[in-house]
């Protein structure tokens, strides 16, 4: 058998030689494609950040103003707070028993006596009503000056009648 001879059995087939393009030297009259532009987007950029800075002012100024009235407010509440304790001690000496007492004899008002008590089940009177002492003049001037000398009904022109020993409540 004839044998070829291994040189001539795989020959790779053979590329096309690449032609490079000719060099030629560039002037400043040809222009070539210029880089993509950055002035739009530093614009963008710094646009953003002034909006995001002038952001940031708004907002700590209006946390400033919020806490300056916060101050306001809680000075406020001191003040209405110490005026409430104050109002609070002269209730406290309005309401006293000394003073109580002193208010009742300027208008004309009298101790009460050893009281007596309606038993209203049975109809009865326990204990013995005594009529209050006559007032005084007090300092401030004659008794029953003050203005409330009036009866219950609330009329001026009719002396307050004082109540005597002698009504009971059972002469029905």
């Amino acid at each position: 058998m004839s044998q070829m001879p291994a040189t001539t059995a795989l020959r790779a087939p053979r590329r096309p030689a690449v032609t490079r393009p000719d060099l030629r030297v560039v002037t400043g009259s040809t222009r070539v494609a210029a880089p993509p532009r950055r002035l739009p987007f530093v614009l963008f950029c710094s646009g953003l950040l002034a909006v995001g800075l002038l952001a940031l002012l708004f907002i700590n100024m209006s946390l400033a103003q919020g806490a300056y009235q916060l101050h306001d407010l809680q000075s406020r509440s001191v003040v209405l707070s110490q005026d409430e304790q104050q109002l609070r001690e002269e209730l406290a000496v309005l309401e006293s028993p000394a003073h109580l007492s002193r208010a009742a004899q300027e208008v004309g008002m009298v101790p009460g006596t050893v009281p007596a008590f309606l038993d209203v089940s049975e109809r009865t009177v326990v204990g013995e009503a005594k009529p209050a002492p006559t007032p005084t003049a007090t300092p401030s001037g004659s008794a029953g000056t003050a203005g409330s000398a009036g009866t219950a009904t609330g009329s001026a022109s009719e002396p307050a009648k004082a109540p005597t020993g002698t009504e009971t409540a059972g002469g029905n």
